[in-house]
């Protein structure tokens, strides 16, 4: 009993006898806790609150629209489709009454897809509306709103002006900041409305939303929910595949008829005018008999018929302006029914499009929160195991160094009977308490401080709402694990390494390290131009190589977290800069009208030459799905095809320093590139096609091919018309953009306004959640350095205590003692800080690959303020520590110190 009394006040005297020691591991675990659990819980975080948004909502799953509306027959269809649910709704794109601000309205849905009420009530009578939550601002309830569409002839509203009865959240929409593009005013939507069934004037529905069964309860972002959602909608892809075809035909039959009873209408128009004009040729005939008729008349009779002869010569006038208005009349309607009946000939198949959250138009909010979490998820995959192993390497050394202060003490337990377990369990329980503590710190301010700072960054602008906190107990138990490995494992075996000795070697004190020659010594011209100070700390660095490896990796693994953390946040600023200034340099692309008349093209062209404009190019482009299965599932592709041999001004295709043109083959985007695999000379499956890759251009967001019309017509067999402008303006500012965009739009000849802008928007939301996130790993690795240099410090000084008394006794002074032991400190983080920037390019380079969402690529160059400020923060550290060192060893007894082993 004495004697597990005795031993439990030495383990208790081991705690508190050492401090510092014992703060710097469960510092250090701390923060590998906190590192690993703060990014490993974010994204589930924000993925539940994002899911219980989308449950109480009861989100679509899929949704169908057709460029030419959904008919009965396809009403019919869907509503057969076993396991779903099916309701279809209207919508379309108008602009509010300043002419720019562009508002898709929806009407009113009633079981999926519901929208959520933050102020008012939703619309209940004709002409009430409900207006997006973030335009609280601009709008009130109980204000009227004007809104007018593109083209007024073909309006699909009864009414123009509506109510405001309440502000809601969208379930299709996430973002409040980026809503994706817009058919009307400016080509990007400002936000959304909620209006009655009734008020649209349309024969079919715009969109049918489904509800599956077999995707209830599934987490949206999960891989069991994507790979679901994806068999389901190819599934209803192959249902629809032929009603393309039986749609078109119906359309032309009901076209037809229509324009027939219009030919119809003309013809008796035509007929009735021809009747008109022979009673005007008749008219006028008998009139000029009367006229020439005057002069017979007597005198008294002349005038009263000549006043006579003149208001009917008027009359005739008049009819011959109205018969003229109504030939005018009827050539206009020839002209349009003629136009009308080429069109209806010139009809395509319509296309039926199934979208997913994150495909329909305005779900970037789900392709922000996708991309946002993943990042997130990539980063606490890695950051962390560098952390941890780190503070490994630090806790093994500080463990070792422990261990060595106690081993006369043990030798004392085992000469009073103690087993070797029992000693060893003393430096287990030390470092078991020191690393729990830290990792249970660690993972609380994890849960609570981390991942709430990050959330809030990514949930900022979305309508989610706050991210409610929940405590993972498997990421917490998993940063334990870790934390003891890193804290428990080097004290058994450092432990058990150094205390299998018997007692008697025990209480012996420890033979100091032997010193041997170094190669510096050989290389004699040097070696002889050293000072005594210089040389003894050359000799003393490959002294103690164990405390040399584990300062140099300490100061190496913090550089390089520091490094990485900072390269991030260089990376992710540079692509703005690069992509949208540099590479595309166009402000605008315009999607042209397939409808639009020679008059309305031309008058495009002539709007494209005005003042405001810098520059314009016509080119053909089309979207094209690709696949990339087992990686990052359907993406967007744009293929962009030229008359030219490149695309400049408007884009820069280059690799490296090198300017690309556009020859035989495709120049794809490094991206892409990347996802499929594809090096130079290889081929590209893409819409059936198999595309040879010339070259492999730099670019940050999205997927481009670009290729020539040899190489088109070569791949596809013939030369599509050119579709698309890109617009580049005399000022690209954001004002300008926005004023330029809105003029295009409402171009008869537009179908759609794409701002370079949006794209960088969706980079935007990427880059705050990374930059937020890396600021706090930035702060922990500077941590992370000062904890490692000074318990590294701290253990080279108490080791070497009676040595530095030495010399103190032989006469060096205070500076030149504290000299003696920090150049070693200094010269070993100088190793270290070099080591680190290398280790932290390539640990650099590997993140921004691993953490770049689908459509992203990070800027692989960095500013040189990522090399200076890992270096500047650690001689920061190094220069305070040599203070601190300095007056340590002034207050040191150097006489006790020399008498210690006594």
């Amino acid at each position: 009993m004495v004697k597990r009394k005795i031993y439990w006040k030495d383990l208790l005297q081991s705690f508190t006898s050492s401090k510092g020691r014992f703060l710097s591991i469960l510092i250090l675990m701390m923060l590998g806790s906190l590192a690993l659990v703060g990014l490993k819980v974010t994204s589930p975080n924000i993925e539940a609150s994002a899911n219980a948004y989308l449950s109480t909502a009861k989100t679509f799953d899929l949704a169908l629209m057709s460029n030419y509306g959904l008919d009965s027959n396809d009403q019919e269809e869907l509503e057969q489709i076993e396991g779903a649910e099916v309701e279809f709704g209207y919508l379309t794109d108008v602009t509010m009454d300043n002419g720019q601000d562009a508002i898709r309205l929806y009407s009113k849905p009633e079981k999926i897809s519901n929208f959520q009420v933050t102020e008012g009530r939703l619309p209940q009578e004709e002409q009430e509306i409900a207006l997006a939550a973030h335009l609280h601002d601009k709008y009130s309830l109980g204000q009227t709103i004007t809104f007018k569409e593109k083209e007024a002839s073909s309006s699909t509203l009864k009414e123009q002006t509506f109510t405001i009865t309440g502000f809601v959240h969208s379930a299709e929409m996430l973002s409040q900041r980026d809503l994706g593009y817009a058919g009307s005013g400016s080509g990007t939507l400002t936000g959304y409305g909620l209006v009655m069934p009734s008020q649209f004037d349309e024969k079919v529905y715009s969109i049918a939303r489904l509800k599956y069964k077999n995707l209830e309860g599934l987490n949206s972002f999960s891989t069991d929910y994507e790979e679901t959602v994806k068999q389901d909608q190819e599934e209803l892809e192959k249902l629809l595949s032929d009603n393309g075809k039986a749609r078109l035909e119906l359309v032309k039959k009901e076209g037809q008829v229509s324009l027939d009873k219009g030919q119809e209408r003309i013809r008796k128009a035509q007929e009735n005018l021809q009747e008109g004009k022979n009673r005007l040729s008749s008219a006028e005939g008998r009139l000029q008999l009367q006229e020439s008729q005057l002069a017979l008349l007597p005198q008294t009779q002349r005038e009263q018929v000549a006043s006579q002869l003149v208001k009917a010569r008027e009359e005739l006038t008049k009819e011959k302006e109205k018969l003229a208005e109504a030939e005018k009349s009827i050539s206009q309607q020839v002209e349009k029914l003629e136009r009308s009946q080429k069109n209806l000939d010139n009809l395509t198949e319509p296309t039926y499009q199934v979208y997913n959250r994150q495909t329909i138009p305005g779900g970037q909010g789900y392709l922000m929160y996708s991309n946002a979490t993943s990042s997130i998820r990539a980063v606490g995959n890695i950051f962390p195991v560098v952390l941890y192993a780190v503070a490994a390497m630090v806790t093994f050394t500080t463990m070792a160094r422990f261990v060595d202060e106690e081993r006369t003490n043990a030798g004392i337990f085992k000469a009073l009977g103690y087993r070797s377990k029992d000693i060893i369990a003393k430096f287990l329980v030390y470092g078991l308490v020191a690393g729990t503590i830290g990792s249970i710190i660690g993972s609380i301010l994890g849960h609570y401080v981390l991942a709430t700072v990050i959330a809030n960054v990514i949930t900022k602008d979305m309508v989610v709402g706050p991210t409610p906190i929940h405590f993972y107990w498997s990421y917490s138990l998993l940063a334990l694990i870790l934390t003891w490995l890193a804290s428990v494992l080097p004290a058994y075996l450092v432990a058990g390494r150094e205390l299998h000795d018997e007692a008697a070697h025990l209480l012996l004190p420890k033979p100091p390290v032997k010193g041997s020659k170094i190669l510096l010594e050989k290389v004699r011209f040097i070696w002889r131009r050293m000072s005594f100070t210089h040389k003894v700390t050359a000799r003393n660095i490959f002294r103690y190589k164990q405390r040399m490896l584990m300062t140099i990796f300490g100061v190496a693994g913090s550089v390089a977290l520091l490094f990485a953390g900072l390269g991030i946040q260089s990376s992710v600023a540079g692509v703005p800069s690069r992509q949208f200034e540099q590479i595309q340099q166009y402000q605008l692309l315009l999607a042209e009208n397939n409808s639009a008349t020679k008059q309305e093209k031309a008058s495009l062209e002539e709007m494209l030459k005005g003042p405001d404009i810098k520059a314009y190019q016509k080119i053909y482009s089309k979207n094209v799905d690709k696949d990339f299965r087992g990686k990052v599932g359907l993406q967007t592709v744009t293929l962009m095809m030229t008359n030219k041999e490149d695309l400049t001004p408007f884009i820069h295709l280059q690799e490296g320093q090198k300017e690309l043109q556009l020859k035989d083959g495709a120049v794809i985007t490094a991206k892409l590139a990347q996802l499929a695999g594809i090096k130079i000379g290889q081929s590209l499956e893409l819409d059936g096609k198999k595309i040879e890759v010339a070259a492999i251009t730099e670019n940050y967001v999205g997927h481009f091919i670009y290729m020539n019309q040899r190489s088109y017509q070569k791949i596809y067999g013939q030369l599509p018309e050119k579709n698309t402008y890109l617009v580049s303006l005399q000022d690209p500012s954001q004002t300008s953009v926005e004023k330029q965009a809105g003029l295009v739009m409402n171009q008869a000849a537009v179908a759609s306004v794409f701002q370079n802008a949006s794209a960088s928007r969706l980079f935007d939301s990427v880059a705050s959640s990374l930059n937020q996130t890396m600021t706090i790993l930035v702060l922990v690795s500077v941590l992370l350095a000062i904890v490692i240099l000074y318990n590294l410090t701290n253990i080279n000084v108490n080791e070497r205590i009676r040595e530095l008394s030495t010399v103190k006794v032989l006469g060096f002074h205070n500076k030149e003692v504290t000299f003696y032991i920090y150049r070693e400190t200094m010269l070993l983080s100088l190793v270290g800080i070099i080591l680190g920037l290398v280790s932290g390019f390539y640990l650099h380079q590997f993140l921004i690959q691993m953490i770049s969402p689908a459509t992203i690529l990070f800027y692989p160059r960095v500013a040189w303020e990522v090399y200076a400020l890992p270096i500047g923060a650690v001689l920061l550290i190094l220069i305070l520590l040599g203070f601190f060192v300095n007056h340590h060893l002034r207050k040191v007894d150097m006489l006790e110190a020399l008498k210690s082993i006594d």
